[in-house]
């Protein structure tokens, strides 16, 4: 049952997907703090209505408001991804969580969305449901989002609600930009698990108002092409020099795949998304 009174909503990390979020909470009703580690970002917060709050999470947690009052809300969003840098960054992740629950565990907020990845999955080489978690082996990045999403879900008091992203596009972000041109990528035949920008915001903001809690959700969109083909055309879309791929056959060793599916979401929230293709939004 949707839960349709106002609600006070705490989004940690106003990025680039945590601020258009942010913005369209506060357009439907929604009261919304936001956090930034960046001073320059406030006024831009500021401009749609989000309460901007300044919170730096190492060493520990600090800030120059009453960082209480960030976490004196019904909902807390937490949307901090992990560094890119190896060994020191997965320490510091989880020393930030580790440093957030006695916040997260002394606030009102019955409700917390943990913004995870489908890092957790290794390649099974099959389609992949939310309880394949782990079963195998998995990057240093989606270890540290595993643990991080047992932690929370291992606290008593307020329920969890994990959302594991696939690879997001949109807003002129586009994962072909970053593959144009390059030469030898391998797994041709592997599905692509991507999602756009809006469909995510649509969902986070579907479990606030279904006050769902203690869930796992893959998100990705519908539709997953092979990489070979998906790159190709999105280049060709893009006017960008189209990349080129080793043959499977050729490379049999190598070929690792996932297909990610969101079939737990769609059975228990209903959701349609707007883009069920990844050829969809840009």
């Amino acid at each position: 049952m949707s839960d349709q009174r106002i609600k006070t909503v705490s989004v940690l990390g106003c990025g680039w997907f945590g601020l258009p979020l942010a913005a369209r909470l506060v357009r439907s009703g929604f009261w919304v703090n936001g956090s930034t580690t960046t001073p320059e970002k406030r006024e831009k917060m500021k401009a749609t209505g989000i309460n901007d709050y300044l919170i730096r999470l190492s060493p520990g947690v600090r800030g120059e408001q009453d960082i209480h009052s960030f976490f004196d809300t019904d909902s807390v969003i937490i949307n901090i991804p992990p560094g890119r840098n190896r060994g020191s960054a997965a320490s510091a992740y989880r020393l930030m969580i580790d440093n957030l629950l006695p916040y997260l565990k002394s606030s009102p907020a019955s409700q917390v969305i943990f913004i995870s990845s489908t890092s957790v999955y290794p390649d099974l080489n099959r389609v992949v449901y939310e309880q394949d978690a782990g079963c195998g082996q998995i990057s240093e990045s989606g270890q540290i989002m595993l643990d991080s999403e047992n932690k929370l879900r291992d606290c008593q008091e307020f329920s969890t609600t994990i959302l594991r992203f696939g690879g997001l596009y949109g807003d002129e972000r586009h994962p072909a930009k970053y593959l144009a041109g390059r030469t030898g990528l391998p797994n041709p035949d592997a599905p692509v698990n991507l999602v756009h920008l809006e469909d995510c915001i649509r969902i986070t903001e579907r479990i606030l108002r279904m006050n769902l809690g203690d869930e796992v959700f893959n998100v990705v969109c519908d539709e997953h092409p092979n990489r070979k083909t998906y790159y190709t055309e999105s280049t060709r879309r893009l006017g960008l020099e189209k990349p080129q791929f080793v043959n499977d056959e050729d490379n049999t060793a190598s070929v690792s795949w996932k297909q990610v599916s969101n079939r737990n979401l769609k059975e228990k929230t209903g959701y349609q998304f707007k883009f069920k293709s990844p050829y969809e939004g840009y």
